[in-house]
């Protein structure tokens, strides 16, 4: 797959915004263009899928499993603004 130089123009001024004073722009683009054909044509069968290269795993605690359950009505008295409509109050920042 090849573009030619009036699609390489479209691309650049529609999409890219990319400046066409380089001759060398329409090379460089079907250089790349031919190197992801390239990549195509590499065969993924039995490779994974993967979200990325770098092993991770996740460092979390358990769940502590407790009888006490706190409820909305808790969480509220645990705050020193006013209180309405079970809502926390906070000071009306749009003036």
């Amino acid at each position: 797959m090849s573009l030619t130089q009036e699609q390489i123009k479209k691309l650049s001024e529609e999409l890219a915004k990319i400046r066409n004073n380089d001759p060398k722009l329409a090379d460089d683009v079907n250089n790349i263009i031919g190197y992801i054909d390239l990549l195509d044509e590499v065969d993924t069968t039995w490779i994974e899928p993967t979200v990325s290269v770098v092993h991770q795993e996740n460092i979390l605690r358990e769940d502590i499993e407790t009888e006490k359950t706190t409820t909305p009505q808790d969480l509220l008295a645990c705050s020193k603004q006013k209180i309405v409509a079970r809502q926390i109050a906070v000071t009306n920042i749009m003036k």
